[in-house]
């Protein structure tokens, strides 16, 4: 969710809440009020009555009551009812209904009889004045929250302006093409502050990103160099003869692991070098061709292993890379489908409209999916490792946004990249 809805969310929320507590109280406290002026006068009420009583010679049995007015009855010489207010209902003959009604009831001596006196006044009248009141205040309460509301919007857009400046610019952030983000003076000094250090931070990384460009290109000369030596030096002694059988193994053992060494070395280099993006160079490559090319430079290896190949391949199918690692991309996917695979096995090749799939028969392995990619992940089962080759096709995936999935069935397994989501 956006910072912006987030927020509107939030404030809208808390003041809707607010709003509705706010609206009980309000309606209570109004009703309160009127309540307390209703009862002030019904105890004025209360006084005409008993003074218009004390000052009549007799008084009949009861009085009936006439339009909510009052109510007089004899009551027992020993009941004594103090003030006491309630809230009724009386049938409107006028009305045809029942409306609501305050109530006050009390007794009082006249010339020596006790009555019992109900004094009765309309809370029809003050029931609709509160909810004209209320639906008023609501109804204005419900224009300032979303008030409140589009102002807050419009507000945070123009505070924040200077915050999303900063965050599109780093999305839009190239190491290589500008290494200085540039970002212009904020009037609000949390946004300065943060510019300030993502220009830092940029700078750091800058700087790192040289120091390890620089570290890449000086170890692929320096190491290369002693690895070519020892190579050449392995070669002249393998040229003097008179070794033993054993002699002539260890030193090509010893051969082996020198081009093994220089092998990593080199793709450890290339990973590097595809991480810190110093591939930019792009063109656009015909996968059919390409994958029909490098085919070609495995076919004495295929024929050796007796595989079967079975190539479906879409010619219109064009991407927009490195010519060197799209190159890279599809060498290792094949070697790999050839170097797992069983003598005598198949191999299936299926470029699709924006897929690439390379299917192979292999010995099943117990290396989960999600980690098949890793470099030198190892089979528990044989304890072989499958080298870089797999991770620099997962590296030049991620350079380009390309989605690279594994599949195994029993002794069949597959690896397919998508070149759009």
């Amino acid at each position: 969710m956006k910072l912006l809805n987030k927020t509107s969310l939030i404030i809208l929320t808390i003041t809707l809440f607010i709003f509705f507590l706010g609206g009980i109280t309000f309606y209570k406290i109004i009703q309160t009020m009127i309540i307390k002026r209703v009862d002030r006068e019904l105890i004025s009420q209360k006084n005409d009555i008993v003074d218009q009583l004390n000052a009549m010679h007799m008084v009949d049995n009861a009085y009936p009551v006439t339009v909510g007015k009052f109510l007089i009855k004899p009551a027992d010489s020993g009941l004594q009812i103090r003030e006491s207010f309630k809230d009724t209902v009386l049938y409107d003959q006028r009305e045809k209904l029942y409306s609501p009604y305050r109530l006050l009831e009390f007794t009082t001596v006249v010339m020596e009889k006790n009555f019992k006196v109900s004094v009765f006044r309309s809370m029809f009248d003050a029931e609709n004045l509160i909810e004209k009141i209320v639906l008023t205040m609501m109804l204005m309460l419900l224009a300032f929250i979303l008030a409140l509301f589009f102002l807050n919007r419009y507000f945070f857009r123009k505070i924040w302006d200077d915050f999303f400046f900063t965050v599109n610019k780093a999305k839009k952030y190239n190491l290589r093409d500008d290494p200085n983000l540039d970002l212009p003076y904020s009037e609000v000094e949390e946004f300065q502050i943060l510019n300030q250090v993502f220009e830092k931070l940029t700078e750091r990384i800058h700087k790192d990103y040289n120091n390890l460009k620089e570290f890449t290109e000086n170890a692929s000369h320096e190491i290369q160099t002693p690895l070519s030596v020892m190579h050449s030096k392995i070669e002249l002694l393998l040229q003097h003869g008179n070794y033993s059988e054993e002699q002539i193994s260890q030193i090509t053992k010893l051969g082996d692991a020198v081009n093994r060494l220089s092998s990593i070395n080199k793709v450890l280099i290339l990973l590097t070098r595809i991480e810190n993006n110093q591939f930019p160079e792009l063109s656009t490559v015909h996968l059919k061709e390409r994958i029909e090319y490098h085919l070609g430079n495995f076919k004495e290896l295929i024929e050796a292993r007796n595989i079967s190949v079975e190539c479906t391949l879409n010619s219109d199918i064009e991407i927009t890379v490195n010519t060197g690692l799209a190159d890279i991309l599809i060498i290792n996917l094949i070697k790999n489908a050839i170097r797992h695979n069983f003598d005598n096995g198949k191999l299936k090749i299926n470029l699709g409209n924006s897929t690439l799939e390379i299917i192979n028969t292999g010995p099943k392995h117990d290396i989960p999916a999600d980690q098949l990619f890793n470099r030198f992940v190892r089979t528990q089962n044989t304890g072989d490792s499958l080298g870089l080759g797999l991770s620099l096709v997962k590296k030049i995936c991620e350079l380009y946004d390309f989605d690279v999935r594994y599949f195994n069935t029993d002794e069949l397994h597959t690896v397919t990249v998508s070149f759009s989501h």
